[in-house]
């Protein structure tokens, strides 16, 4: 397992749905604000008719895509299978390109791999975090394959980025051909900090109770990524316990948490209880626009919590890294490693 040197205070990113927003990747509240231009007639079929479905019942009950869903994976119908491919290729979509190819000028999803590079606004936030203290973990609840492209898959000392891991150390992706490319060489995910991704992702799949993970979006394009659709009370699925027995180890070792882009929405109680068992005085410093905030967290958490600007501005803002957190005494110098539970080391 990859070891972490630690110098300063013990520090988690965690990612929400503002740190994609700014990248245009739509929030749960859009998912089916704008009719999405897909490339094949099955997945047109499939945006009219998940998209037909959304709009009776908004004009019947006039409720809110979450709860929408929410009625849906109740039902547990085909509907909420096609709702659940819908939403991840919504995502998938930002994340590449459709581009006409000269056979029969059809339209193709290129360039929606993680070797890209990520938005200058990404870049620079991932630049200012890596040279100033190094992670134990980034905890994201987004599908999106941006922090993944930001972190990059193998260490980059001259960017400088770390690389980043699934959890487990190195791992091996799945792909080559449609709807990406070939590759001569595997492409591993062999980098020093663990990315967790409490939700999935839309470059995952499950084949049983194994997790199948992908260097693009193939399974959202094909209709079978592993994400859990944000409703109240979603369970994710036993293949991603060990991402959320890493990130409860995680959160608890931190000695600051900083929050880009998470509101504390209220379906996901799961992940309100994961942040709400950090330490006692861990320092929560949350990066966003929303106007008070700050004081929400420090009603749900009871923690010290100071709110930031969000992205791209909170990029000039993040000195405090620096700094040590008063409540927890001086720095810690130590080497930090996420330990695998007792059934996870078994498994190895």
């Amino acid at each position: 397992m990859p070891k972490l040197a630690i110098s300063g205070p013990a520090t988690v990113v965690f990612l929400g749905a503002g740190f994609s927003r700014i990248a245009g990747v739509p929030l749960a509240g859009e998912l089916f604000r704008d009719e999405p231009v897909v490339d094949r007639v099955v997945r047109q079929r499939l945006v009219q008719t998940v998209r037909t479905g959304w709009l009776r019942w908004q004009s019947r009950v006039g409720g809110s895509p979450e709860e929408y869903l929410a009625e849906l994976e109740e039902q547990g119908s085909f509907p909420w299978t096609e709702a659940v491919w819908y939403a991840s290729l919504v995502i998938a979509l930002k994340m590449g390109e459709l581009r006409e190819t000269s056979f029969r000028r059809q339209l193709q999803l290129t360039k929606q791999d993680l070797m890209r590079r990520s938005t200058p606004a990404h870049e620079d936030f991932w630049t200012a975090i890596f040279t100033r203290v190094p992670l134990l973990a980034v905890i994201t609840t987004n599908y999106d394959i941006l922090a993944e492209r930001g972190m990059r898959h193998q260490p980059r000392p001259r960017v400088p980025r770390p690389g980043f891991h699934y959890g487990s150390g190195d791992a091996y992706l799945e792909g080559g051909g449609y709807p990406s490319f070939s590759h001569l060489r595997p492409i591993v995910a062999s980098g020093k900090v663990p990315l967790l991704k409490l939700h999935g992702s839309v470059s995952w799949a499950r084949r049983g109770d194994k997790l199948v993970q992908y260097h693009d979006c193939r399974p959202a394009i094909r209709g079978d990524a592993l994400i859990v659709a944000p409703v109240r009370g979603k369970q994710p699925p036993k293949v991603l316990d060990p991402i959320w027995h890493r990130a409860k180890e995680a959160i608890a070792l931190a000695e600051r948490i900083v929050v880009v882009g998470y509101s504390l929405p209220n379906y996901d109680d799961q992940v309100t209880a994961l942040l709400r068992s950090s330490r006692e005085g861990c320092e929560f410093r949350v990066l966003d626009p929303s106007p008070g905030l700050d004081k929400k967290y420090k009603e749900v958490l009871r923690r010290p919590v100071i709110q930031h600007p969000g992205l791209p501005q909170a990029v000039q803002n993040l000195s405090f890294l620096n700094e040590k957190n008063e409540q927890l005494g001086p720095p810690r110098h130590k080497q930090l490693t996420l330990p695998l539970s007792k059934k996870d080391q078994e498994t190895r």
